[in-house]
Formats: C-alpha cells, structure tokens, sequence
C-alpha cells in the first residue's frame, strides 16, 4: 500500500494497493538477455583474480614473520610490496626478512619518494638491495655507514662492494686495531671510565660513542662494547 499524509489533518492516508505482482508492472528489459554463468565459468574467473588484499596479509605474515605494521605497508603500498618479494627471494634466508623490511620501509622508499617514484624504478636492483642488507647483517658495515652506503647506491647505481671499498666504509671488526682504539679512548675519558667501574652505565655507551666517533662510526660496536667489559674484569 502506497500512503500519503495529511498536513492538515496529522495522519497518513491510503492512496493506492498492490496485492500482485503485475501491479508493479514487472517485465522482462528488451536490452538485458538473461546471463547464466556456469560454475566453470566463475572458477575461470576466480583463477584470474589478482591477490585480494586479505590473502596478502594472510601469506605475508605466514612467508615472512613480519609486524602487523610492515604487513599492512606491504599491502597498501602494493608496488613496495612486490619489490620487497623480489629482494626476499635474492636473499633467502628467513633471519633477515624483518631487517630487509626495516630499510626497505624506513631508508629506501624516504629516498625513492622524494624523487616521485618506485622502489623498482630507482637505480638499486632488487638484487643490489639484497646484497646491501646481506652485507649489513654480515657487519660488514656499520649501521652509520649502512646509510652512507644505501645513499650512494640510490645516487649512482654503483654495487655495494665497490662503494665499501671506495668510501673506506667497512666496519672495523679486528679485535687489535680495536683495542688501541678502546686504549686511547679510555685514556682521553678518564672521568667516564672511573664511572663505568663504578657500576654506572651510562658511561658505557658514552665510551662506545667515543670510539665510534674516533673511528669515523667504523668501529663494529659490539665488539667494543665487548672490549670494554672484558676490561672490567
């Protein structure tokens, strides 16, 4: 029943019924044929749909172990994810898919945004991506020069390995030539030194900063951290 309502009066009023189908004036549209698709046809269909983004999620925390974050990046930013694929398959190995993340998302899209493009369009290759945080995990660069070296290869397309070797950027890991820079820093901070034997620690990472300042930030961290304790004892 169609109603209408009385200003004046305050209620509604009948206005017209439709008890059957043919009140509405149903009939078939002259132009639109009936479509019937068959269950082999929708599983066609099915087989040639893109990845939804719900599976994405899915097969990307359960491929790679990322944060919810990094994941829902990968997703919405979907050229950034796919670049990301493509480095995770040049590294192969499980440990270091969280850290390709961190400067895929934090170093490598910054710099590719600025100059309005992809990830893939830059000058670093999947692969010289791959071999950048492979290098990075293997310490041999700092996380200071991480950065340097990243900047270098987005600017000039140049290999890892032979940035390293001509911006003097690897990582002093030898425990000799680190010693005498411990050495020589503990002599120059002798107030700091007298307060990390006195329990505080604090003046851990000051020293530790000391070093890497000395270093040119070449020093591997660790190790120093490690030089410095053994020290104590």
């Amino acid at each position: 029943e169609t109603r209408g309502w009385d200003e004046n009066k305050k209620r509604t009023f009948s206005q017209r019924t439709k008890e059957e189908a043919h009140d509405y004036r149903y009939f078939p549209e002259p132009d639109l044929p009936p479509l019937k698709i068959s269950d082999q046809q929708i599983d066609e269909i099915k087989s040639k749909m893109a990845e939804l983004p719900q599976q994405r999620r899915e097969r990307f925390k359960k491929q790679y172990n990322l944060p919810n974050a990094d994941i829902e990046m990968f997703v919405t930013d979907k050229p950034l994810g796919n670049y990301y694929e493509h480095v995770a398959s040049e590294i192969g190995d499980s440990k270091l898919y969280k850290l390709t993340a961190n400067y895929l998302i934090t170093e490598l899209r910054r710099m590719a945004l600025e100059v309005d493009a992809e990830p893939e369009e830059t000058k670093i290759t999947s692969a010289m991506f791959a071999d950048f945080v492979k290098r990075v995990a293997g310490g041999q660069v700092s996380s200071s020069g991480a950065q340097t070296l990243l900047k270098e290869m987005f600017q000039t397309g140049m290999a890892p390995e032979k940035i390293i070797g001509e911006k003097d950027l690897a990582q002093v890991s030898d425990l000799s030539s680190l010693e005498q820079a411990v050495a020589k820093t503990v002599e120059a901070n002798a107030k700091a030194w007298e307060d990390l034997k006195a329990g505080k620690e604090a003046s851990l990472k000051f020293l530790i900063g000391m070093v890497m300042r000395d270093t040119r930030g070449k020093a591997n961290p660790q190790v120093v951290e490690q030089i410095l304790r053994d020290k104590l004892k």
